[in-house]
């Protein structure tokens, strides 16, 4: 489907190469057949073979019986032709047993070949059904009405600024990737990482601005939906701080309304949202490894495209892609997972606030020291703090707006200096804390 469309219920979302699988089909098909063929022809035979069974039984339970009549006349001949009727007698009720013998020896090879034939087609029909099993799943329609986004498509290496590509038509996947995502428009996550002076001052329902890089320039409202209670690190990340995942939700009718939705497409939009929220959904994929993917991005709600056992055959055939999005549409450009945004939580409003990073603030006899550029000389002055986040130090008394105060002690020699910042980064950690004051 094209990336950035919307998708109704049932609609075709990907449709996979079936041209080996059909051809697969047609094979277990043909030999379906030659089997149903072979059968055909072992019953006839069996038929055959019974019917002339019984003549031949019949014939030679009529030899028994005229031998048997032969005997009767014994008193009335001599003894020699007494003696041929009783050899002949014998000889008739032993071909009549080895006949009855013979027949049902052919009998029971007859049924255990047919019954071969039987387990063969049985095979054969298991191999058909799960062929067409197979087939239904080439094409994977959507559970609920949606948004499309297209996954990328993941090579089997990777180096640095590597650019990934989407996965488009004609692309070989391996197994078991994802290939696209079905969106409920009417939700939309952003999962930050926080730190742990900030984790305290954070709590549900919290108020926060969030800038979408997808859309410069306009903040949008959102609220703290949730929080870790355990901080984890991040292997694949330069900042080996352990930090607590924060998730955010934004407000939807802000983020239509800026995108230029009218308003009762909004209203459409969340109502199809409700009835989503009401459907039976299948399970998500499983997580990714923990450091997988990028911190601030946002997540509108996916659901998994549903197999196609969770549908008609009559659904499958008349399955069509969803219309591209319109030419001005940003739903395309926006509402994908991995995008990255940038969010500030508001802790506490204080008018007229001095602040300074963390790493200008420095520790001499116990109290907190910033060096400020005074001239051409730095000087080192006392100051009060008010409050205090990762990344930057609010400050009550001892500093003045607009004076420049330095990141490393510029009275330190180089050595000491590596040292003197080291101390400064253990005081206020990295930067990049997602708490801010205004």
């Amino acid at each position: 489907a094209p990336l950035g469309a919307f998708a109704r219920a049932k609609d075709l979302v990907v449709e996979f190469d079936d041209s080996e699988v059909r051809s697969r089909l047609e094979e277990k098909e043909l030999e379906l057949a030659q089997i149903d063929e072979q059968i055909k022809k072992a019953q006839a035979d069996l038929a055959i073979s019974e019917n002339q069974d019984q003549v031949d039984l019949l014939t030679a339970r009529y030899g028994v019986r005229r031998a048997e009549l032969e005997v009767k006349r014994n008193e009335l001949l001599a003894a020699i032709d007494a003696k041929k009727n009783l050899l002949a007698l014998d000889e008739a009720r032993r071909r009549l047993k080895q006949l009855e013998s013979d027949v049902q020896s052919r009998r029971e090879q007859a049924k255990a070949q047919l019954a071969v034939f039987q387990e063969k087609r049985a095979k054969s029909l298991i191999e058909l059904s799960r062929e067409k099993r197979r087939l239904a799943q080439t094409k994977v329609l959507s559970p609920i009405s949606g948004l499309v986004a297209i996954k990328q498509n993941q090579p089997n290496f990777f180096f640095s600024g590597m650019q990934i590509p989407d996965i488009r038509e004609g692309d070989q996947l391996n197994a078991g990737q994802p290939v696209a995502d079905v969106l409920d428009l009417s939700a939309m996550e952003v999962v930050a990482r926080i730190g742990e002076l900030d984790r305290a001052n954070l709590k549900d329902g919290q108020e926060a601005v969030i800038s979408l890089d997808a859309i410069p320039g306009k903040p949008l409202r959102a609220t703290i939906k949730s929080m870790s209670g355990s901080a984890t690190s991040n292997v694949f990340c330069s900042d080996p701080a352990k930090k607590f995942d924060v998730t955010f939700s934004l407000d939807m009718k802000q983020l239509f309304s800026v995108l230029g939705v009218k308003a009762d497409d909004i209203q459409k939009i969340l109502a199809i949202g409700e009835q989503n929220s009401s459907r039976p959904v299948p399970p998500p994929p499983p997580a990714p490894a923990p450091g997988a993917g990028s911190p601030n991005a946002p997540a509108p709600t996916p659901a998994t495209a549903s197999l196609a056992s969770e549908f008609s055959d009559a659904d499958l055939a008349k399955a069509k892609l969803p219309p591209p999005p319109e030419e001005n549409s940003q739903f395309s450009v926006l509402l994908r997972p991995g995008l990255l945004a940038d969010v500030e939580i508001i802790v506490e409003r204080i008018p007229n606030a001095i602040s300074i990073p963390s790493q200008a603030v420095f520790q001499r006899d116990g109290k907190l020291i910033a060096w400020v550029k005074h001239g051409r000389e730095w000087e080192a002055r006392a100051f009060t703090p008010l409050k205090r986040s990762e990344s930057i130090m609010v400050v009550a008394k001892g500093l003045q707006a607009g004076e420049r105060v330095a990141l490393s002690d510029p009275t330190a020699k180089s050595t000491q200096k590596k040292d003197t910042q080291g101390k400064a980064g253990a005081l206020g950690a990295l930067p990049g804390g997602g708490t801010g004051g205004n």
